[in-house]
């Protein structure tokens, strides 16, 4: 599981460096590259890297100029602001008669029975 991760990480990386570098070679930004149409075109070109140190750079060039060509459509300007959705509560909303302590109707005393007594009365 470890070992997947990690060479997750690293395909990532070698991806990404590879755009960062496509994108250096034709000035344009890296984050205008498609993530998914250069990891196609590497999974694709990399069977056929030759072997040779000159050959490799000339395909390098030819491999770096095709990744440069993989961009991503321009976003078009939001028209809704992005914003958090309230979620509805299963509870009705608050009202003014909900705010306020209402008065006891008896006091405290009234209402508290002491233990001693109620022993007399059950006993």
């Amino acid at each position: 599981m470890v070992q997947e991760i990690y060479a997750l990480s690293i395909g990532h990386y070698v991806t990404r460096s590879l755009m960062a570098e496509a994108a250096a070679q034709s000035g344009q930004d890296p984050d205008r590259l498609s993530f998914l149409g250069c990891l196609q075109i590497l999974k694709a070109r990399l069977p056929e890297c030759p072997a040779d140190e000159q050959e490799r750079a000339e395909w390098m060039e030819v491999f770096l100029a095709e990744m440069a060509k993989e961009q991503t459509a321009p976003r078009r300007n939001r028209i809704n602001p992005r914003v958090v959705r309230v979620k509805m509560s299963k509870f009705g909303k608050k009202k003014p008669e909900h705010r306020g302590i209402k008065e006891l109707e008896r006091a405290f005393v009234d209402v508290i029975v002491p233990l001693s007594v109620a022993q007399q009365v059950s006993g």
